[in-house]
């Protein structure tokens, strides 16, 4: 490689007035994670030790109360009528009460309301429209349907769930890179949304990449995958690291990347994002703050196992795609493929093959698979859809509301702001039968 051809990877030939998002247009958070964790908790207990050590107990004590009554309240909030508090904050979001009570009472609600399990129990007591996880969820079909099809603002959330901004995938310019967090150009995004998703498909998903889904190698890992869960306990094939995981790590980073996974050197570098929950807990609020579940070092390797694969080396930066680099390219890869690569596709596996039922998926849909013609791949697509529909790898998604709205909630109508968070609960418009 010349040395003009490496700049171009990296990006040192890009213009000066290189386009730039590095937080979202448009929303955000209702209150500050940063202002609850480092200035109102610190202080908190600052004022605690100095009342103390000065022999002001009383003060001191009465600190500690009112901290212990904090907790209550949050304790209550959350176990009883958590659904009913974010209807009233989400409406008044600048409220002093909102911003004290919001963070803790969301943060919690958000591991597991996205779960369908969890999701559903919350539309058959609600409804299809309902606040949950900081957010206005609006489940109807041809709301969703609106939403997944129209330019959408975004923060930096997951579906139900925050994300740490500072963990997210950035650019040497500091740029986020990472496309859930970025708004559509029709709504005011400075077209990054677009440019990084075409640089995406452009460098990915290539002829290349469709020949070697089905290549010798992919069908030998297709055996081994099919062998492992003859042979394995149903549990420990879809969720230990031996089973499925394997797998998917394997094929997908073999199809898309033409990495050598047959390398103990490269699955070394591969495994540590991909085996367990550490990788996925690097991008999520809070966890990706303690130092446990920072994975930069990792994803470092990672992006830069990327970035020497063959789907990159001829890789240039190009005006259409705004200037992103290779690297831009590679870390945003690293949590596409955690986040959605190989999570996603291992969720997929275990609703279709693993027996259990989940959501309303409420029986075991093996039986109907013993029925399928596997030649006909209609036929397998059409059971793989409608598995995925009843149970959806992913339930939440989310946008950013442009203009003050209304909705009806529980046969009454509710005015929200904009700035809004509204979650898109494929899980219920999957179901919808209007």
């Amino acid at each position: 490689m010349t040395v003009q051809e490496s700049q171009e990877r990296q990006g040192l030939l890009a213009s000066s007035e290189m386009s730039q998002q590095t937080t979202p247009v448009l929303g955000g958070a209702l209150v500050s994670w940063n202002m609850f964790w480092f200035v109102v908790l610190p202080t908190t207990l600052v004022a605690m030790v100095l009342f103390i050590i000065f022999g002001l107990w009383p003060v001191s004590a009465a600190i500690a109360w009112l901290a212990v009554i904090y907790g209550i309240v949050e304790l209550v909030i959350i176990l009883c009528f958590k659904n009913s508090f974010f209807l009233w904050a989400l409406q008044r979001p600048w409220n002093l009460l909102v911003r004290l009570l919001l963070p803790p009472v969301e943060i919690v609600d958000s591991i597991g309301a996205g779960g369908t399990d969890l999701a559903m129990i919350i539309f058959n007591k609600w409804g299809k429209n309902v606040c949950s996880a900081g957010q206005v969820w609006m489940g109807s079909h041809a709301e969703v349907k609106k939403a997944v099809q129209n330019p959408q603002a975004r923060n930096h959330w997951l579906g139900e769930h925050p994300l740490y901004a500072k963990n997210l995938p950035h650019g040497e310019s500091g740029r986020c890179v990472f496309l859930l967090s970025l708004t559509n150009k029709a709504l005011g995004g400075t077209g990054d949304h677009e440019a990084f998703r075409q640089c995406m498909i452009d460098t990915l998903f290539t002829p290349a990449s469709v020949t070697r889904e089905t290549d010798d190698l992919s069908i030998k890992l297709m055996k081994q995958l099919a062998e492992a869960y003859e042979s394995m306990a149903n549990h420990a094939f879809f969720f230990s690291n031996d089973g499925q995981q394997l797998f998917w790590t394997k094929y997908l980073h073999h199809v898309l990347f033409g990495l050598d996974i047959e390398s103990k050197e490269v699955m070394d570098t591969l495994n540590p994002m991909f085996e367990g929950q550490g990788g996925l807990s690097h991008y999520l609020e809070p966890l990706g703050r303690l130092p446990f579940f920072s994975n930069h070092a990792v994803i470092d390797k990672v992006g830069a196992l990327y970035e020497k694969s063959p789907a990159f080396a001829n890789f240039q930066v190009k005006p259409e795609y705004n200037n992103m680099t290779a690297k831009e390219l590679a870390v945003l890869m690293v949590s596409i493929m955690r986040i959605a690569g190989v999570q996603g596709s291992r969720m997929c596996l275990w609703l279709c093959a693993s027996g259990d039922s989940h959501g309303s998926l409420t029986m075991d849909p093996r039986p109907f698979w013993d029925t399928l013609n596997l030649d006909d791949e209609d036929e397998v697509l059409r059971y793989i859809l409608e598995v995925t529909r009843l149970s959806p790898p992913v339930t939440i998604s989310s946008r950013i509301a442009t203009e003050d709205f209304s909705c009806e909630i529980s046969g009454k109508t509710y005015n929200f702001p904009k700035g809004t968070n509204i979650g898109i609960p494929l899980v219920y418009a999957n179901v919808d039968e209007t």
